[in-house]
């Protein structure tokens, strides 16, 4: 037995260790402290009173889940909900057991952003872009409190890891990712508004393209459709007995017109382009504002209007900062079009498939770019992470024999960034004027010994 085990051990890669290794440290990231440090707002609260309701048996499961219009009634499905209360009924009613879902999707996340990553860069650039996301500050704080927004990344990158693989693979493609696909679709548009839009928008356009390629891949596709179909059934119930008020709602929600909707269309495309560059640097780095999008506005003037004017700060540091984030987000997209048309086939579904859903993601967010919560960019997560990986690739081939300097440099500063956010987090997580742009606040929770943070 004992010479089996090593026998199986002395098969482990080097590369497999290595992801096992970030997987341990990420685990510890992320549950460090993981009671003491929970953050616990108006919106989990309102979910922790659900829960209890339920399994006190004063109320039945939910139908639909939490409104996501701003108080006009739009509400999604109710599948978060239910990893709360599945997780309730393993580890009792609590406001950690409320967080587990979210840190277990997390952590999951980080082999499958390993697993995306491999099906288009080597090995080495997999396990260190990997590295990166294990440290990245932007990753470990949507994971250690309980909101719906947290699991997106997961479900993101599982529905965009099986679509390759169906792109790939057309009627030969294994099941499991045919499964794969569906649980993502169907669970993705019960997360966030944005994916409601996104998710059947990618899969829809990508449902054509197989289609038109290969019509015996039809049985998968309605397998698909039919998996989301099902798991989205309590919003169907809800429904059927409230006369569709919940779809109703949706399209008086969608047409609302808001204060966002002032100003030009040119004026919303340099918004959105600003605000993603904002958050492909933040992603990776942790610098930046850690809350809202404001770069094109001085800190003291952000707004959610487009007819804010525009006024960025004088400071030499931030200007450059901001220079090299346009500069990051504009040749990543720039070097993932060119691999498009130079790329063999199993890499071009990758490429196209990126840059079609990332398409689709900037057109979504141009009515909601001004003052955008960091949070709205938690569906392109993984994008910074492919922009920094077609970089190191560039510089492995201009550079070949001293490319290693510069990409250690750039892993260097990316891991001590993002440790010194997560170390002055620790540090001071007092509520002052000079923490407001960061997460929450401190105050006691209740006979736990762990802290509540109120967001301001």
């Amino acid at each position: 037995m004992q010479q089996q085990f090593l026998e199986k051990m002395k098969k482990v890669s080097r590369a497999q260790w290595i992801l096992l290794g970030l997987i341990a440290v990420g685990i510890f990231l992320r549950t460090y402290h993981f009671s003491q440090l929970l953050v616990f707002a108006s919106d989990q609260a309102r979910d922790f009173g659900i829960v209890k309701n339920v399994l006190s048996g004063n109320s039945s499961w939910p139908l639909l889940g939490a409104d996501m219009t701003g108080g006009r009634g739009f509400r999604l499905g109710p599948i978060y909900y239910y990893f709360q209360l599945l997780s309730a009924l393993l580890f009792g009613v609590s406001a950690v057991s409320q967080a587990y879902p979210d840190l277990l999707f997390a952590i999951l996340s980080i082999p499958l952003l390993y697993y995306f990553l491999k099906r288009y860069f080597s090995e080495n650039t997999t396990l260190a872009l990997t590295a990166v996301y294990v440290f990245s500050y932007f990753s470990i704080e949507y994971a250690r409190f309980a909101w719906n927004v947290n699991l997106i990344p997961f479900f993101v990158l599982l529905l965009l890891i099986s679509l390759n693989e169906f792109l790939v693979g057309e009627e030969k493609t294994a099941w499991k990712w045919i499964v794969g696909a569906g649980v993502a679709l169907g669970v993705g548009i019960q997360l966030h508004a944005i994916l409601l839009l996104l998710f059947p928008t990618l899969a829809f356009c990508g449902f054509v393209f197989l289609l038109r390629r290969n019509r015996k891949v039809w049985k998968k596709i309605v397998a698909i459709i039919l998996l989301a179909l099902v798991l989205n059934l309590p919003q169907f119930v809800s429904e059927q007995q409230t006369g569709f008020a919940n779809t109703k709602t949706f399209f008086g929600a969608f047409f609302f017109k808001s204060q966002r909707s002032g100003g030009t269309v040119f004026r919303g495309l340099i918004l959105d382009v600003a605000c993603n560059a904002q958050a492909n640097t933040h992603i990776l780095s942790s610098l930046g504002n850690k809350n809202i999008c404001n770069f094109l506005y001085s800190i003291q003037e952000t707004s959610t209007t487009y007819n804010t004017k525009i006024k960025l700060e004088k400071d030499p540091l931030s200007l450059f900062g901001k220079f090299v984030s346009l500069l990051f987000s504009a040749l990543g997209l720039w070097l993932l079009a060119r691999n498009f048309f130079k790329d063999d086939l199993r890499r071009k579904y990758f490429s196209g498939l990126v840059l079609f859903y990332s398409a689709l993601y900037f057109l979504i967010m141009i009515p909601i770019a001004p003052g955008s919560r960091l949070r709205y960019f938690l569906p392109i997560i993984f994008l910074p992470f492919v922009f920094l990986g077609l970089f190191f690739e560039f510089w492995v081939k201009k550079y070949p024999k001293n490319y290693a300097w510069l990409v250690g440099a750039v892993l260097v500063f990316l891991l001590a960034a993002n440790l010194n956010s997560m170390w002055l987090k620790l540090k001071d997580s007092s509520c002052t004027k000079e923490t407001q742009a960061n997460f929450g606040c401190n105050l006691p929770l209740d006979g736990a010994g762990a802290k509540i943070r109120v967001r301001k």
